[in-house]
């Protein structure tokens, strides 16, 4: 549910979210290691960008064409890593990742309506 949750709060919103409370208290006794994500949009649009984990992520909001943002999460071993993308006004797509990689790269694109997201590394 956290991970619903952090998602669905980004449609047209995008800003931070932190861990959730359980993530705190326990529950998954796996260490998890840091993953760096960047995340290029080119895309015709302006949009909201959230990387997520299994217990929580970041938005950056206002992401214009041709810019590259940087977020940084730590996902359990075996756990996706998540990007999705929310054009201003328009639709969303989420791309999920399970990797032992320390560092992803992502591009967006598609039409504000149907932008699309893809792993390019």
């Amino acid at each position: 549910m956290t991970l619903l949750a952090a998602v669905g709060i980004t449609t047209g919103l995008g800003f931070g979210l932190s861990p959730a409370a359980g993530a705190v208290s326990g529950g998954n006794a796996q260490a998890a290691a840091k993953v760096t994500v960047q995340v290029t949009q080119q895309g015709n649009y302006t949009a909201a960008i959230c990387v997520t984990d299994n217990l929580g992520g970041t938005c950056q909001s206002d992401v214009r064409k041709g810019q590259t943002k940087t977020f940084t999460v730590s996902p359990a071993k075996g756990t996706p890593v998540n990007v999705r993308v929310v054009p201003n006004g328009g639709g969303s797509a989420e791309k999920s990742v399970v990797s032992d990689k320390a560092k992803l790269k992502f591009e967006t694109a598609g039409s504000k309506a149907k932008p699309t997201v893809k792993q390019v590394s």
